[in-house]
């Protein structure tokens, strides 16, 4: 069953949306049910604070001034790190809290750091950190001891845990890209996050579990300090493991959207959906759901572009509003759903997240995260394009088959 507080944030979204009585008792009933089944997936915990980010100077200054402080631990997981001017920062920073005694712990993606050498992490080597690279795709490589198998899977989370209190995680890789035009060159549109309380232990045990799957020979000293109760925000720290058999993310996303009331706001910059995703989202609209999707209109991987557009008729026919973001290179993964449900983190609304890379994602229950999140897909929103089902019958047999054959590889 629901807790105080979280019969409390649905009444209050009850006050803001539904006057009736009738139809507040069936906003709870059914928020209530969602809320007793996300439980079951673990992560959940009260009294948190949560600070959101969608500018990436705003970001990346207060990681670094998270890591210049801290005394206990700096763990670091990222898809890319560039060795770029952001990159030397970071880097500096990691190297700094060792020198000071802290463990610290650098995890990349092989592929996705791919342009970083192993002679650009020797100093934090130097010094004593550890850096672990998941599952290199080097033809001739030493085992490590990693438990994942298949080259096809990547880690794409991204995390920052410093001591025992303070995580960061969200859409941010460590390159100038993600960063605005101070630290970097403001490419991308993207949302991070900041997370303090209890939560940051679920972040922590995600990162060991990462850190095992990269090579199972490391041991992580679990040790924390006493519970901190900072705030009020209720959060479920969520994972997507393919290996471990751990379909968190996928799970509470088609229970939300399955079971949505009033609107349902999503942002992917790589939009292809799963099936059994795909469908909640056409019922849902279907019926009479306000179902959004913010996908980019300038994207860093033309072939999911173009292997989105093959999903866009089915979708439109069934009610859903699709926009593709123009005014920057989209990179943002968001969900928010009948304002009191936000969601944060690495997951795109593709297969790749959905069966085969490692993700994060950060729940919220609490309408004032959630009405910030609308907030700024509103803003998105009037950077972009909406398209329509006349618009996508208009296009020519040459362009559907492009589609066609995008949808097929991106589906590999």
């Amino acid at each position: 069953m629901p807790s105080d507080n979280q019969r409390d944030l649905i009444g209050l979204l009850d006050r803001r949306q539904h006057p009736g009585s009738r139809a507040r008792d069936r906003f709870i009933r059914l928020w209530g049910t969602t809320l007793a089944r996300l439980t079951r997936l673990g992560g959940l915990s009260d009294h948190n604070r949560v600070t959101l980010y969608t500018d990436g100077d705003d970001a990346f200054a207060a990681m670094l001034a998270a890591m210049e402080k801290a005394q206990k631990r700096v763990w670091l997981e990222t898809y890319i790190y560039e060795p770029d001017r952001l990159g030397h920062k970071v880097l500096d920073a990691l190297v700094a809290a060792r020198q000071r005694g802290a463990d610290v712990v650098l995890i990349v993606d092989d592929i996705g750091s791919g342009t970083a050498p192993e002679k650009f992490f020797a100093p934090l080597r130097e010094a004593g950190g550890e850096v672990l690279r998941f599952n290199p795709a080097r033809l001739f490589r030493r085992p490590r001891g990693g438990r994942v198998t298949s080259r096809l899977t990547r880690d794409h989370r991204k995390i920052l845990i410093v001591d025992d209190d303070i995580g960061f995680t969200g859409g941010m890789n460590v390159s100038e890209d993600y960063a605005g035009e101070k630290l970097g060159n403001g490419r991308f549109r993207d949302t991070h996050m900041c997370l303090q309380g209890p939560g940051v232990r679920d972040l922590m045990d995600i990162f060991m579990e990462s850190a095992q799957d990269a090579d199972d020979r490391v041991a992580l000293d679990p040790r924390r300090g006493p519970d901190g109760r900072p705030g009020a925000v209720m959060v479920q720290v969520l994972r997507s493991n393919v290996v471990r058999g751990r379909l968190h993310i996928q799970r509470a996303l088609r229970q939300v959207i399955q079971r949505s009331v009033v609107r349902c706001y999503l942002t992917s910059p790589y939009f292809l959906p799963p099936k059994r995703l795909m469908k909640a989202m056409m019922r849902a609209a279907r019926r009479g759901v306000d179902v959004r999707v913010l996908t980019a209109g300038v994207s860093d991987v033309p072939i999911m572009h173009a292997a989105s557009q093959a999903v866009y008729r089915p979708l439109l026919k069934a009610g859903v509003r699709l926009f593709e973001y123009h005014a920057r290179t989209l990179h943002a993964k968001t969900a928010v759903v009948d304002a009191v449900y936000a969601s944060v983190g690495s997951f795109n609304l593709d297969y790749w997240s959905a069966r085969r890379n490692h993700e994060v994602n950060v729940a919220i229950l609490h309408v004032d995260v959630a009405e910030s999140l609308e907030q700024q897909f509103s803003v998105d929103v009037a950077g972009a394009v909406e398209i329509t089902l006349d618009e996508v019958k208009r296009r020519t047999l040459w362009q559907r088959f492009v589609s066609w054959c995008a949808y097929q590889l991106a589906r590999l």
